[in-house]
């Protein structure tokens, strides 16, 4: 029993050891689409108009943004506002993969059970990062896509545009969602 536990004891060391070595502070190296991220932190707000379908008048309503870097590798948002006359709100984490060289991130909110996986590249030339998301159809219950882009207007002026794939048009997308922001705060 006590061979038993003396082993137990220096695995735990082992792998607390081997863990620390491999994570250390400063270990991986901040990029240029990390610092690209860190320039969101701070308080937006929001001008919104959604689509309930793609016929459809936009419905508009107010919301904010707040942005905060956790660390150096990652971009924590939280929205809130009112949709269709409902508080609202939405949590995103935003980071870059410098293995595979995309944006990833995640997005849940007040309204669905459901998550949504995003990954996707920055456009230098048009200044816009495009995620392709997939997650659950709250209205169906299947696995759908959502293309959603950010177009950086200036260092305090943003435009998210979310699409939803067009019903029996393969390929085609439809605008579901536009929020224009206008940065308050830089913290």
């Amino acid at each position: 029993m006590i061979r038993c536990l003396s082993r137990c004891v220096l695995l735990a060391v082992a792998c607390s050891a081997a863990t620390a070595a491999v994570a250390q502070p400063g270990m991986f190296p901040v990029t240029e689409a990390h610092k690209q991220m860190a320039r969101e932190a701070g308080v937006w707000s929001a001008e919104v108009k959604l689509w309930m379908g793609p016929d459809a008048d936009p419905v508009s309503s107010k919301g904010q943004e707040k942005n905060e870097m956790l660390g150096d590798y990652w971009l924590v948002s939280t929205f809130t506002g009112e949709t269709v006359g409902q508080k609202f709100t939405g949590k995103s984490l935003l980071g870059y993969d410098p293995q595979s060289k995309k944006f990833v991130g995640t997005w849940c909110d007040t309204m669905t059970p459901y998550m949504t996986k995003m990954e996707g590249d920055y456009d230098v030339q048009k200044h816009a990062l495009t995620l392709i998301g997939e997650g659950r159809d709250p209205a169906t219950g299947e696995i759908s896509k959502s293309k959603m882009v950010t177009t950086y207007i200036d260092e305090n002026t943003k435009k998210f545009e979310m699409f939803g794939p067009a019903p029996g048009a393969d390929g085609q997308w439809w605008k579901m969602l536009e929020i224009s922001y206008k940065r308050t705060t830089d913290k």
